[in-house]
């Protein structure tokens, strides 16, 4: 193996970005963030869109930052879906639209006579943020918007801007619900909405594209948030159920090849793919954007964690967070009050117990619906992201999941990120030796069932 080799890694989540620098040491791979950055949507007209230039400048200090501190590669990842579009002068269109646009509902209920031939064609779950509902919206706007344009998913946009090349990566392209169960675009989920099908196909990750800065390459990674995040576990057990605790949870397991049926379907499942070109079986849970909204809209002043440990459970009762209501309400607290039939908590403290028990009410059914899906018995989760970094939370797991909680690493999204790219730089020989590095790479706790 090449030791001493550095890389850059930008993740962007839906609230905030950063960028970290690499090493491996032969054994480890160290990192330190460098900058991080709050962003968020910005309403103009009606719509909401993502502020692509806060996004590319981020991106942009990374790549200058990348070429100061002598890195050879930059990779970047994202959460899923959105995308902007390039015209055929190569010229960004406009900024991206965000998922959470009301426009993509409406899309959404369009779709709905052709719902059960999506998830066969694509095994992706139902939700209006589809990259599929929010191609539909932008031709039904503007009828021959599609023949103007070429979509890039946001992490391949932000890399065509920084290299000029374009890519589709594969595990975001898992996303869109318009790349096919076999890894392929698939032709008749465009046909649907009358979008023509992208001349390239979804590449794989781990591999070297063009260039940032002169002596600066982009790697492609999982680009994926959740697909870096699940590849920053390590190589993953049977037995085991991870979950990326972040603004939303994903949580599920790794399986070999897709699980497209009607109990997946009617589970609201979705088959995603791994850097290593396997599946992640997975639910989208809308995580902590639900407590940080409380958290906002209660006016709390300490952080989130240091609310979250004050929590009272005042009621036995729990809110669904899988409910639509939670997508994106006026009212946090009164979405959560809706169903509740004992009536909403009278302190911060029993807020805070609702919340966190509920989140963790709802992770915590996942092992049971996964068995009666793949057959499998599990023993164990593995918690990444943020929360992971919550005491109380992961104890409330492993409560009301009767399950071991492992948790760690908080930073698997940027672990698994800085993997892919040095394996891209070949200082791993297969994903194997990268998921050891991994693992050499991270501090766990685990707690038992009380």
């Amino acid at each position: 193996m090449k030791t001493s080799r550095k890389a850059v890694a930008v993740d962007l989540g839906a609230t905030s970005g950063r960028f970290a620098v690499g090493a491996f040491d032969g054994s480890k791979i160290s990192f330190d963030v460098i900058e991080q950055i709050p962003h968020t949507p910005i309403e103009q007209d009606g719509r909401l869109f993502w502020d692509i230039d806060a996004l590319l400048g981020l991106c942009q200090r990374a790549a200058d930052y990348a070429a100061k501190e002598g890195a050879e590669v930059l990779g970047i990842d994202s959460w899923g879906v959105d995308h902007g579009f390039i015209d055929e002068s190569g010229e960004l269109i406009q900024s991206p639209v965000c998922y959470r646009d009301k426009s993509h509902e409406i899309s959404f209920g369009r779709l709905a006579e052709h719902r059960n031939e999506l998830y066969r064609l694509t095994g992706v779950q139902h939700q209006p943020f589809n990259t599929i509902c929010q191609l539909l919206a932008r031709v039904s706007e503007e009828p021959d918007f599609a023949q103007k344009c070429q979509f890039l998913l946001l992490p391949d946009l932000l890399g065509y801007l920084l290299s000029g090349e374009i890519f589709y990566e594969q595990t975001e392209a898992s996303t869109t619900q318009l790349m096919g169960v076999d890894g392929k675009w698939s032709e008749a989920a465009f046909k649907l909405i009358g979008w023509p099908v992208p001349s390239l196909q979804p590449g794989r990750p781990g591999t070297i594209g063009g260039y940032v800065r002169p002596k600066v390459k982009l790697a492609h990674v999982g680009s994926h948030d959740t697909a870096s995040a699940v590849a920053g576990f390590g190589a993953l057990k049977a037995d085991q159920v991870f979950a990326n605790i972040g603004t939303w949870s994903l949580s599920g397991c790794v399986i070999d090849q897709p699980i497209a049926n009607a109990e997946a379907e009617a589970g609201n499942f979705t088959n995603e793919w791994t850097v290593d070109g396997r599946v992640r079986l997975l639910k989208n849970i809308p995580g902590f954007y639900v407590i940080n909204r409380l958290h906002e809209e209660l006016g709390i002043q300490v952080s989130v964690p240091e609310w979250l440990k004050t929590g009272v459970l005042a009621t036995k009762e729990r809110v669904n967070l899988m409910h639509e209501c939670f997508f994106n309400p006026t009212s946090m607290k009164d979405a959560c009050s809706a169903q509740l039939r004992s009536g909403h908590p009278q302190s911060r403290e029993e807020w805070a117990g609702l919340a966190l028990a509920s989140l963790s009410h709802t992770v915590a059914k996942l092992p049971a619906e996964l068995s009666l899906l793949t057959g499998r018995q599990f023993k164990e989760f593995r918690i990444g992201g943020g929360g992971s970094q919550s005491e109380t939370f992961c104890q409330s797991l492993a409560n009301e999941s009767g399950l071991r909680v492992i948790a760690g690493p908080s930073e698997a999204t940027v672990l698994g990120n800085l993997a892919a790219q040095f394996l891209a730089l070949g200082v791993f020989d297969g994903w194997g030796s990268a998921y050891k590095a991994i693992e050499n790479s991270t501090d766990r706790k685990v707690y038992e069932p009380g």
